[in-house]
This record gives C-alpha cells, structure tokens and sequence, in this order.
C-alpha cells in the first residue's frame, strides 16, 4: 500500500505533515488527535484533508492491517461519492486521495473514479478537457487513463495545481503577483516543458502565500508560516525519490538505497531568503512511525504521549530551507526551452502534444494557535 508524500495546513495553525518515514501535526481535530495516541497505536496515515468549519477526512491502517478513516462536516456532494448511497465508503480507501478547498470545492479520485464540485473554472475545464466519460462507478480519462488527474491541489481565492498520469497539467497561482516566491514558482511552472518532473505543488486555503513544491527526485522547496518550520525541517531532508505510476494516484515514494549518499543540494544565490537552521529539540517529541520495522522494543511504537526519551534525536538540519523562489538551477534544471504555442492558455508537452489548460490572468499571462506540535520519526 503506498503511503503518498502530503501536506496539509488549516485554521488555527494546524498542520499536519505526512510521508513514509515521519508524522508530524499541530492543533488537529480531537477526534484525529486521539488517532495517534490510542492503543494498539495505528500503522500509517493513508490520506488526510483539512477544511473549514470542522471539516477533515482521514483514512489510516490500525494495527490490524485494515484501512479505516474518519470525517467530519464534509461536503454534501463528496460525502455522496463516498458512500453511494451504501452505509459503509464504497471507495478504495487505499488509493483515495482528497483535496478541500474554500466555498466547499474539493476534488476526490481513487483508482477507478474521480468526483469534483464548485472548482474554478479554468480547472473544470481542464478536467473536461481530458474526461471522456463518467458515472458513479467509473472516470473514463482519454489516452487511456495517462490525461486522468494524480495530484491535485485547490489554494485560496480560486488558486490550483493540477498534474496529469503523463506529466501534462493545469495551475493557476492567484497571489503570484504579490508573493515573490509564488511568482518564482509560476515562472518555474510556466518555462518547464513538463511536469515529468514535479510530483505536486502543495496549496493551502486559509495561507495564501504559503506552498510547498515537491519534486519527483524528493527535493522540496517552500514558503511556510513560522509554526511550521520545526517540523517541516526535520521532515525535509528525509523526503523520499517519488515515481509517477499509470495509476491516477499521486506519485509514489521510492525507497532510497542504504548505500546511497545524499549529497547536500548546491548552495543557493543571494536571493533566496533561507529558513533558519534548527537544532535537534532537547525534548523528543519524535518516536518511530510503527510501519518502518525497526527492532521491538528500540522506541515507543506510537507513545506519543511519552515526550521525553521517546526516541532518536534527528541529526541537525543541513538543508538550505528556502521561503522565497530559488533560481532554475537549483530545481535541477537550468535550461529550458520554450513550448508554448500562441492560443493562451495551453502548453505543448515534449512530445508535442498539448499539455493542459492554464487560467489567464489580468495581466494576459498564461499561469497557470497555540499548542505544541507532535511528530513520529524514524530516523
């Protein structure tokens, strides 16, 4: 069962960070909180979204091995999806992945259908752009499957990032004009052939300016409030390599080999503000997520209420955090040539196909509390 690399902020600085190997979460709903300090402690969070006015999902596998989930105040329509009218989700609770936006959009897909309700405009039509057929059974997406959403992301004000199986999609960024790193990513997202290479671009509805763009070779780069920085820190270096399978899920992690030496990403250049380099807490707060197999007995298996001592202490931060845009070069590419054809609002991929629908803006360019934070680690 993948275990997808996510993201996730909402009211009241809460957050919750998730990927194979850590957990981590601030201020999360009661009912979700007490997930990770019951008993038998669970395995791994499967899929987790945030809203507003109470609203979450959650699925996760229990100790048992089974994939169970929770929610709250979801939206009519999606809670529709789920359930069809059965008593139990009749979803595959493994693969489905959920994104919630404001004015309760959201955009919900398993590996065999897809459901969306109240999206922007420019991303519905690039989602009809590639549908060719759907009940309540089945999302039939053309080129068999490869034109079906995998990651999607809905931000505030109307702001998406969507990728496609094949590496095409669609994005809009409403706050680039104001925010220097979102306009850096635009720029990023605009000169790139295609998105082969980006595994997501994480959006959060009530942060406007906040993102985190995550690459397939597992680098991330980020503007996120200052509550998160902890946490995000840690996570970071540990993201994995992600590969982009035939199925509509979001991309996979890959696990690293032992042997493999990652080697720090070149240093970046004067205009990128840089988060600062944490320590490792005197306080572990950090305990071993239960499924990476570490010997019985080495750590607390999901003791979270068991702070001091409750595991290893992660090594400190080497990698250079950045909360505005990094030049082309440090996503790995310093070259790109130009796709675009001359109809706004489309972009050619590298087999000269068309990639995706882009929102146009204003301007005429084509773009596309209080309380301590927890995490489980293993180091």
């Amino acid at each position: 069962m993948p275990i997808f690399v996510s993201f996730v902020m909402g009211p009241k600085d809460a957050y919750f960070f998730n990927s194979p190997t850590h957990w981590a979460w601030r201020n999360l709903p009661p009912d979700v909180e007490a997930l990770f300090t019951k008993q038998p402690p669970i395995k791994d969070v499967v899929e987790f979204a945030l809203g507003e006015n109470g609203t979450y999902f959650v699925s996760y596998r229990d100790h048992d091995g089974e994939v169970y989930c929770r929610h709250y105040n979801l939206p009519n329509p999606l809670t529709e999806y789920l359930y069809c009218g059965h008593p139990r989700i009749m979803r595959d609770l493994a693969t489905l992945s959920i994104s919630i936006g404001p004015w309760e959009s959201y955009y919900a897909h398993d590996k065999t259908s897809a459901s969306w309700s109240n999206l922007p405009s420019s991303l519905e039509k690039a989602l009809l752009h590639r549908l060719v057929s759907q009940d309540s059974w089945k999302t039939i997406w053309k080129e068999e499957g490869r034109e079906a959403p995998s990651f999607v992301s809905l931000g505030a004000d109307g702001s998406y990032f969507m990728r496609t199986v094949k590496g095409g999609g669609s994005w809009d960024l409403k706050g680039r004009e104001k925010e220097e790193g979102l306009r850096g990513t635009n720029d990023f997202l605009e000169k790139t052939p295609d998105f082969t290479g980006v595994a997501g671009l994480y959006l959060f509805p009530q942060h406007s300016a906040s993102y985190i763009l995550l690459l397939t070779s597992g680098k991330a780069f980020s503007n996120l409030p200052e509550h998160t920085w902890e946490d995000y820190n840690k996570m970071a270096p540990a993201l994995p390599p992600l590969i982009q399978t035939l199925s509509p899920i979001p991309c996979v992690p890959q696990a690293r080999p032992t042997s493999q030496t990652r080697m720090p990403p070149p240093q970046t250049h004067q205009q990128i503000q840089q988060q600062p380099q944490l320590q490792p807490p005197q306080a572990a707060g950090w305990v071993p997520n239960p499924s990476a197999g570490h010997p019985a007995g080495t750590y607390f298996r999901g003791h979270l209420v068991q702070r001091a001592g409750a595991g290893p202490v992660p090594p400190p931060v080497t990698w250079p955090y950045i909360t505005g845009h990094a030049p082309l070069g440090a996503f790995g590419a310093t070259q790109f040539s130009n796709p675009y054809d001359a109809q706004v609002g489309t972009f050619s991929n590298s087999d000269g196909s068309v990639g995706g629908y882009n929102a146009s803006t204003s301007g005429g360019d084509a773009g596309g509390s209080s309380g301590g934070s927890t995490a489980m680690s293993n180091s």
